[in-house]
């Protein structure tokens, strides 16, 4: 049976799912599946990025790892440089599809995937390993730092 999400995470969780819509319009971007123009795809993913995926990232970099390291027994690095990793590759696709327009459907659709994976990375992966290093108050303390989401405030 599958464990339940600690409730200290259900924002960050509650993000991802945001991330995933956000995801699948950036494959379909420029397809058939499709009715959004170009200049809308792109008003959606600065949107998206800037009113929640810049803080999520900062509330799992700034607030969750570190206090992932202070607790965790034997860290499992590599898991948690895979997701920093992907998230500077994230940041760098944006920062591409920002500053130059030319053909952004390509890299739409690798942002799309790899945003997607990282969530399932993150819900898979890294947070089982955080939600059993943390003691429980200190994952609680965290809840209350990390950011609202401009969808639903969660």
């Amino acid at each position: 049976m599958k464990k339940q999400r600690h409730d200290a995470l259900k924002p960050l969780s509650h993000h991802h799912h945001h991330a995933l819509v956000q995801a699948m319009a950036l494959k379909q971007a420029g397809t058939e599946e499709t009715d959004q123009s170009l200049g809308e795809s792109f008003r959606s993913l600065v949107d998206y990025w800037e009113k929640d995926a810049v803080s999520h990232f900062r509330d799992e970099e700034e607030i969750l790892l570190p206090l992932y390291d202070a607790y965790a027994e034997e860290p499992e690095t590599e898991l948690m440089k895979e997701m920093l990793f992907q998230h500077m590759q994230i940041r760098s696709l944006v920062y591409a599809i920002r500053e130059n327009r030319e053909d952004p459907y390509d890299k739409m659709h690798r942002l799309g995937e790899l945003l997607e994976k990282n969530v399932r990375f993150e819900e898979r992966e890294v947070f089982p390993v955080i939600e059993e290093a943390i003691p429980d108050k200190y994952l609680q303390r965290a809840y209350g730092a990390f950011h609202r989401d401009s969808y639903s405030g969660f």
